[in-house]
């Protein structure tokens, strides 16, 4: 997931990736990481768009680069993890670039 974050993933790829049944598969992966694979995809997605907003990158590019389907989808999932838009997030990093040290 973490290699193919980007992509479109299925649960049925992941389960006949790892021999499992779906309902093994949540069971095993939910114990192992506390979160279902999705949630997880989920984070992975979130912490490369911060990464990215942060290089100033606008957020059609980062939602796109992430795996995310449209900028609404982003803007929404990005809004709900970090409580702010990622036009307001990438902006706090470009003031921060313009403010002299101090």
């Amino acid at each position: 997931m973490e290699q193919h974050f980007a992509d479109r993933i299925y649960l049925d790829q992941i389960c006949r990736y790892a021999s499992l049944s779906k309902s093994t598969l949540l069971r095993a992966f939910t114990k192992s990481k506390g979160v279902t694979p999705y949630s997880y995809l989920e984070n992975i997605r979130i912490g490369k768009a911060k990464k990215l907003l942060e290089q100033g990158v606008p957020p059609i590019e980062t939602a796109m680069q992430t795996g995310f389907s449209d900028q609404s989808h982003f803007t929404n999932y990005f809004n709900r993890f970090i409580g702010l838009a990622p036009g307001l997030y990438r902006d706090i990093f470009l003031e921060k670039e313009q403010t002299p040290d101090e």
